[in-house]
């Protein structure tokens, strides 16, 4: 485990830092959920994991410190909010507190990874399957951890180019 834990600004140096099979987890931050997903121990692929609930700092640390153990967890990153121009706004700042918090709790390096649109890839995606197949409604929860996958795929894309 790193001694001092640090924003990867160029997501690439994760490929030096993770010991042998460490995986990254990908975290969308909502207002009310949290979806996780994780990769494969190669970085090629995000697989979405599940939803927490946000609530109280230490409950959500011991629910990823779960995960971060069961599925050999060495770096984060984090969906950031970035306004259609690509600037920062308020969410962005929440983003990164939240993300400076959990990463220092878990003890993980971590980067940040555009998130504009995420969901809504995700929603619009089940929605076209949908009409084309006989496919139940995703639900919110659903989602999180699939636009949480959508993320990491993103940034395991261009972690490997």
């Amino acid at each position: 485990m790193p001694n001092e834990v640090k924003n990867i600004e160029d997501l690439k140096g994760f490929k030096s830092i993770l010991a042998n099979n460490e995986r990254l987890m990908g975290l969308d931050l909502g207002s009310k959920r949290i979806g996780i997903s994780v990769s494969d121990p190669l970085l090629q692929i995000a697989l979405p994991i599940k939803t927490i609930e946000r609530a109280k700092a230490k409950i959500m640390a011991g629910q990823l410190n779960e995960l971060v153990e069961k599925f050999n967890i060495g770096g984060l990153i984090f969906g950031m909010p970035l306004n259609m121009d690509g600037t920062q706004g308020k969410s962005a700042q929440s983003a990164t507190d939240t993300a400076k918090l959990i990463s220092n709790s878990l003890n993980l390096h971590y980067g940040f990874w555009d998130e504009r649109l995420s969901s809504v890839a995700v929603e619009r995606f089940f929605e076209k399957s949908k009409k084309s197949r006989k496919t139940k409604i995703i639900n919110r929860k659903e989602i999180d951890n699939l636009a949480a996958a959508f993320i990491l795929e993103g940034a395991l894309r261009f972690i490997n180019s």
